[in-house]
């Protein structure tokens, strides 16, 4: 029988937003395309509820390879391989494919660098504070779902389902694994330039045996949840809920790890409430 490990999934939302929150930072190697080109083969993408096979993907870059191309600056520019690549993607799934805006739009920010970045403050500051690291660089799995049911208009959620967080002291045990994962609409405006971010919503999914567990004067939960609120506030989303479940042993604390010899609290009264 499976143990008893309660999740809490930490939510915040917002309706319409703007695109340079989730856009990957100007530089280069986001203009050029080839952060596509570096990710897009590291990461699962299910189309329309169909599973991309990575080997089908690996086909079409030995395809599309010579898309990549040098500009009259003789540097290589690799948005015109990404797109076709995506494009094929949705093809493969029997779904329309999303008009060019939008396929510039995922050749830009489908990426590392661009929507799977916009935790990167958040683990910073945890980091900084806390010495509390979330390894998503190493054995990390990357989904990302794209639903496209006209070509004006994709729905999109990166999601990473299991991630180490550690504490980076002299031992540098494991804690425990989080998930974290953000959703929204895309939508192009009738062939204008600009698109629309609708619906967004970012999602962590802590466990809830960290209450249990001190330090300084907050436990390790309350202080994920902290900085987590404070994160989608500067981002403009609504801190909106909290939903609790059991999903097994799936991001279960490791309590032989870095808590074997951490005390619970004698009394906590901080528990996170949407």
């Amino acid at each position: 029988m499976t143990e008893a490990n309660p999740i809490v999934t930490l939510k915040a939302k917002i309706k319409e937003f703007g695109f340079n929150k989730l856009r990957a930072k100007d530089n280069k190697s986001v203009n050029s395309g080839e952060q596509a080109y570096k990710d897009i083969n590291r990461m699962d993408f299910i189309v329309n509820g169909e599973n991309i096979d990575r080997d089908f993907v690996d086909r079409l870059y030995k395809k599309h390879i010579s898309l990549v191309q040098n500009n009259k600056n003789g540097e290589k520019n690799y948005r015109s391989f990404a797109k076709e690549v995506f494009k094929e993607m949705f093809q493969h799934s029997r779904a329309e494919a999303p008009n060019d805006h939008i396929l510039e739009e995922l050749a830009t920010n489908c990426n590392q660098a661009g929507y799977e970045h916009i935790y990167g403050p958040f683990m910073m500051e945890l980091y900084e504070k806390h010495k509390l690291f979330m390894n998503v660089n190493s054995d990390v799995e990357r989904k990302v779902y794209i639903d496209c049911k006209n070509p004006n208009s994709v729905k999109v959620e990166c999601k990473i389902p299991k991630a180490p967080v550690k504490l980076l002291d002299f031992s540098e045990k494991k804690i425990c694994d989080i998930s974290f994962s953000m959703e929204f609409t895309l939508e192009s405006q009738n062939g204008k330039e600009g698109l629309i971010y609708r619906d967004g919503k970012l999602l962590l999914d802590v466990p809830e045996e960290l209450k249990n567990y001190q330090d300084g004067d907050k436990s390790l939960f309350d202080i994920i949840r902290e900085y987590f609120e404070k994160f989608c506030k500067i981002l403009g989303f609504t801190f909106a809920t909290k939903i609790e479940h059991n999903l097994g042993n799936e991001l279960k604390v490791d309590s032989h790890g870095y808590l074997e010899n951490v005390e619970p609290p004698v009394r906590s009264n901080n528990h996170a409430h949407g």
